[in-house]
């Protein structure tokens, strides 16, 4: 059987501090939670099971997505927090990161979940209340000599997530998808990576979250909380603390999920591209009422070398926040717009008809997809499947069969792993299970830039 589930989040491995200078880049290990690899795998849980809570999760994350047009189009000062909830739900079906928070005795490594649809990374503090149990101790900033409490009037303190509290401090309130949350106090603290040399990078100063109650239900040995990547100027990507080792540009090259290739994360000069690899470039969109979220521009999209040919404007975002597409590891799948998922469906279907398929219920575990269809006796899918691709302003994104479609040989079926995103609100999304095989770049320097080019993650980068 071929099975895909999804991607995002992340890893890193540092262990006792040491000295390491002159960084301009570093790079961290990737881990799949769904790879024996992981320290977090479950073998006990059903592929049905598995893909039943990443579409929860997906549904979730679209509910996050509306929240912030509804945010976006307010006045801040009208703005309930609740509103504003990125979901936490199908934890350990994300990847993670592992880093070292602190210095002194209070330094502990944890594994946090990567987020590029985030900005703020956090993690439990000394005291915590109404907070979930974690693996290894919770971090007490009374313990490290380099911890420090934002101010009330530091720069990132502005509404609608961060306000000023008690003794002049800055307070944080994230509330979450699955009615979860985190709150607690805006800090500073030395983060510790390990480069892939093996040397310890330090970062001074990164702003984050020190969370005094977590109202949510994280598993016991599990990631303890949060990394954000997204381009806020809180993400740790953009703060001007990290920005000597990172060049304010990041990388990720993704297999497979259940796959045992090995995974990196790569922060500015680590970041290197295959000799053959044919690296394209699209402008990252900026929008004030974007909230830091990767948005860019899809013109078309093509399936085999037939160009679908949407209406104009099908993926722009209108001037209220609505709409427009973004790339995302916070989403297992991709999402359209309500429409152009039809147009891709009928087109789907017509194509398949000429192979004399047609569209059939999916069975086990692929009951909850949308347009499925029989792969007939004894046919490869290499030779039946058509590839698809994602043209942007100034970008080609080839997809290969393996990242359009679930392919279950056990039921023989094969299935279009796209969804609709049927509320009009949300902006549509290249989800992880179809940026497999393909490396991105992520740079912030003038302006932002997406570079992609396909390879094969399975070599790394």
């Amino acid at each position: 059987m071929i099975f895909s589930w999804s991607l995002p989040v992340i890893l890193v491995t540092s262990q006792n501090i040491s000295a390491a200078q002159h960084q301009n880049g570093f790079s961290l290990k990737l881990i799949d939670p769904l790879s024996p690899l992981s320290p977090f795998f479950n073998s006990n849980l059903t592929d049905t099971k598995r893909l039943n809570r990443v579409l929860e999760s997906d549904r979730r994350r679209l509910h996050y997505l509306i929240s912030l047009h509804n945010l976006g189009s307010a006045n801040y000062s009208d703005i309930d927090p609740s509103q504003i909830r990125p979901g936490l739900s199908s934890r350990d079906l994300y990847y993670m990161v592992e880093m070292g928070i602190g210095t002194g005795t209070a330094f502990e490594n944890y594994y946090l979940h990567l987020d590029t649809g985030s900005s703020l990374s956090w993690i439990q503090c000394e005291p915590c209340h109404e907070c979930f149990q974690q693996q290894p101790r919770l971090f007490n900033p009374q313990n490290s000599p380099s911890y420090g409490a934002l101010m009330a009037n530091h720069p990132y303190c502005r509404a609608p997530f961060y306000k000023p509290g008690p003794n002049g401090l800055c307070y944080f309130s994230i509330f979450y998808a699955d009615d979860t949350s985190a709150n607690g106090t805006l800090s500073s603290e030395v983060f510790t990576f390990t480069a892939s040399q093996g040397a310890y990078v330090h970062v001074p100063n990164v702003v984050f979250g020190c969370t005094h109650q977590t109202d949510t239900d994280y598993p016991l040995n599990g990631p303890v909380g949060i990394f954000g990547l997204n381009l806020e100027p809180e993400s740790f990507i953009s703060q001007p603390s990290s920005s000597p080792v990172t060049g304010m540009r990041f990388s990720y090259c993704l297999v497979e999920p259940g796959s045992t290739a090995a995974m990196t994360l790569l922060f500015g000069d680590e970041i290197t591209w295959p000799p053959v690899a044919r690296i394209q470039e699209t402008q990252i969109l900026r929008f004030n009422n974007g909230f830091g979220l990767y948005y860019v521009n899809l013109t078309d999209m093509s399936i085999d070398n037939t160009g679908i040919y949407f209406p104009p404007g099908t993926f722009d975002r209108d001037p209220s926040g609505l709409r427009g597409f973004m790339i995302d590891s916070g989403a297992h799948y991709t999402y359209l717009p309500k429409l152009a998922y039809k147009i891709v469906r009928d087109a789907l279907v017509l194509h398949f008809e000429t192979r004399h398929l047609l569209p059939v219920q999916g069975r086990g575990e692929a009951e909850r997809f949308d347009l499925c269809f029989d792969l007939p006796p004894n046919e490869d899918p290499v030779n039946l499947l058509p590839s698809m691709t994602f043209h942007f302003a100034g970008a080609d994104l080839p997809l290969f069969y393996q990242q359009v479609f679930y392919v279950d040989l056990n039921e023989q079926q094969f299935c279009l792993a796209m969804f609709p995103e049927n509320t009009g609100l949300a902006p549509a999304v290249l989800g992880a299970f179809q940026q497999v095989n393909t490396q991105f770049e992520f740079d912030m320097r003038t302006g932002g830039i997406l570079r992609m080019a396909t390879v094969d993650c399975t070599h790394g980068v």
